[in-house]
């Protein structure tokens, strides 16, 4: 890794706290990368991920820098260049995300080849973005404590707070792919259990209402009018698919159920 994308290199006798940035830096560019290449036919989504390796040197280098002037007599202007800097990055960071998340959920509606390989890499991202945002967060507050300006410190959580929406992007960008994921016919099994992972399933009921959203393995994928995923046993002579609107009952430990009349929005 150059120096010239982080500070973080050029202290042999670092901070555990720069080493967990250290890592979690190199751990986000490695996914990132990883990704690019899977999409390396694909020039715009290319080029956005190449982006985000930008952003993410941005933000890294910015906060290491900052952190760098800690006890040293470094005017405000100093300061306020590595501030904007990490903001720079960060809303940048968050931005790219929210476009390359676009452009793969278009790829997964139009079951492009290879599309497991890309999506599953570009899963790695956000879950990386995630941990990778929880460290910056944690070094910024670190940073905060030894400021001794309260303009610093302020300035320093304003930061922080732009990492707070690049990581809950990154987790809403996770539960979208999801969404879409889960009615794919080559991703709905790894969808399903991601689903599960973040909690997006909710607890079954003796009567559900919604619509299909898949049928995976002996599971019916359903969402209802909140917007809420369920996954219910059913028979392997499940006769519904996706789309269909039903109403759904337990009996034995499995559902089944029977077509529901939508009409002007209104249930019957």
């Amino acid at each position: 890794m150059s120096t010239d994308h982080t500070a973080v290199a050029r202290n042999t006798a670092a901070s555990p706290e720069r080493i967990h940035m250290r890592v979690a830096h190199e751990d986000l560019l490695a996914y990132v990368d990883a990704f690019a290449k899977t999409v390396a036919n694909r020039p715009p989504l290319h080029a956005v991920a190449r982006n985000l390796e930008k952003n993410v040197s941005e933000v890294t280098s910015g906060i290491e820098n900052l952190a760098s002037t800690m006890g040293e007599q470094s005017g405000q202007a100093t300061k306020d260049a590595f501030l904007n800097q990490a903001q720079s990055g960060a809303r940048n960071l968050t931005d790219n995300l929210i476009e390359a998340a676009k452009q793969v959920r278009g790829l997964i509606k139009e079951n492009v080849p290879v599309i497991d390989k890309i999506t599953k890499a570009w899963d790695n991202v956000l879950d990386a973005t995630q941990h990778y945002t929880a460290v910056g967060m944690n070094r910024l507050s670190g940073i905060a404590k030894g400021l001794q300006s309260d303009r610093d410190r302020y300035d320093v959580g304003f930061v922080s707070g732009h990492l707070q929406t690049t990581q809950d992007v990154a987790l809403a960008q996770r539960k979208l792919g999801i969404q879409v994921s889960l009615s794919s016919p080559h991703l709905g099994e790894y969808a399903l259990a991601d689903a599960r992972k973040l909690g997006m399933i909710a607890e079954s009921k003796s009567v559900h209402r919604g619509t299909v959203v898949n049928v995976i393995g002996q599971e019916a994928v359903l969402k209802n009018a909140k917007g809420q995923l369920m996954a219910l046993p059913v028979a392997p002579d499940f006769k519904f698919r996706r789309g269909d609107n039903v109403v759904m009952k337990e009996h034995g430990g499995t559902y089944s159920g029977k077509r529901q009349i939508v009409d002007r929005g209104m249930e019957r």
